[in-house]
């Protein structure tokens, strides 16, 4: 019998013409949900951010591998998944420019009142009703990066065309950037109190979820704007709504939330020093293109009888059996 491959609806519609690849060696089907009666002899499956957890491992117990669609994947239960010999791939590096440049759409968003002036000229501007308030510039500001991997390079390497001063804090310091881009390394409590824009690029992970709340808020500039376009559990909301209504930092502009979707009464949607987007980093045409072939890649050398090319890191040194 041929292998059978689930597509799963939360991949953002993997096109057909780059899952063609695959039909070569295994019956292909895109699903929608509930799927779980199909799960029965699938071998591998491409997922969004739907849970892959030990419930649902035990509805497919032929799977051997689940790719990620996308680059993080705290979604799945990669130590089950090891337990059970199943590998998890995902897709790095192509989403790092896609990711850079909506952070700084969302810097410069909230520093210019973008939306609120888009608003305000359709419908207000030419009744001479109020004005948009004054902005910011960058000039003489100093940016702090959290986490300088791909996606914070990515945001950094964009920083050059900006008048502005770049520190960063990483577990891993990076000495070879520090000399090439002029960026400076400070430990995370002079990140925290030095930055004026403090962007957020950093996995999550059993260290890194929480690591701002309370406590780190309190050390940041009441002029300080954070940016987050990583995973949402690395802020503690309810901190950041305290800091926010209490003036404790100015703003915050999020592309991700500790819950998602957010809920339409979530507080931080009613803030005017918030400015939100619905997890889009990666929502382009050329990077979902890139995504969905990386994705389909790692499937297409499983069953072709090869070690997928991006296994997750924690599965790096793990000798899975290669299909026959």
């Amino acid at each position: 019998m041929r292998p059978k491959v689930l597509i799963s609806p939360d991949t953002k519609n993997i096109p057909e013409d780059v899952s063609d690849a695959l039909k070569e060696y295994a019956d292909v089907e895109y699903v929608r949900r509930p799927y779980d009666d199909k799960l029965e002899g699938v071998v591998a499956i491409l997922v969004g951010t739907e849970p892959i957890n030990a419930g649902f491992l035990d509805k497919a117990p032929d799977l051997k591998l689940v790719a990620r669609f996308g680059v993080g994947y705290d979604s799945v239960d990669v130590e089950e998944c090891t337990q059970r010999g199943i590998m998890v791939t995902h897709t790095p590096e192509v989403l790092s420019s896609g990711g850079a440049d909506h952070t700084w759409a969302l810097i410069l968003g909230y520093y210019k009142h973008i939306p609120y002036a888009n608003s305000h000229v359709r419908t207000r501007w030419a009744k001479r009703e109020g004005a948009v308030p004054f902005g910011w510039d960058t000039e003489g500001k100093t940016l702090g990066i959290l986490g300088l991997g791909r996606i914070g390079l990515e945001v950094l390497m964009r920083s050059r065309g900006f008048p502005m001063k770049v520190i960063y804090h990483d577990l891993i310091r990076k000495k070879k950037l520090e000399e090439k881009y002029g960026v400076e390394y400070v430990i995370f409590d002079k990140l925290l109190e030095k930055s004026d824009i403090l962007t957020i690029h950093v996995d999550l992970n059993p260290s890194s979820r929480g690591i701002i709340g309370s406590e780190e808020l309190e050390k940041m500039k009441t002029s300080s704007l954070i940016v987050n376009t990583s995973r949402g559990p690395v802020i503690n909301e309810s901190a950041l709504v305290d800091a926010l209504r209490n003036g404790k930092i100015a703003g915050a502009a999020l592309d991700v939330f500790e819950k998602e979707p957010t809920p339409l009464d979530n507080t931080l949607l009613s803030m005017p020093n918030v400015l939100a987007t619905p997890h889009i980093a990666s929502a382009s045409w050329e990077t979902r293109k890139k995504m969905a072939i990386r994705s389909t890649g790692n499937v297409l050398s499983y069953l072709k009888g090869e070690r997928p090319p991006h296994i997750v890191r924690e599965q790096s040194t793990v000798e899975f059996p290669l299909r026959q």
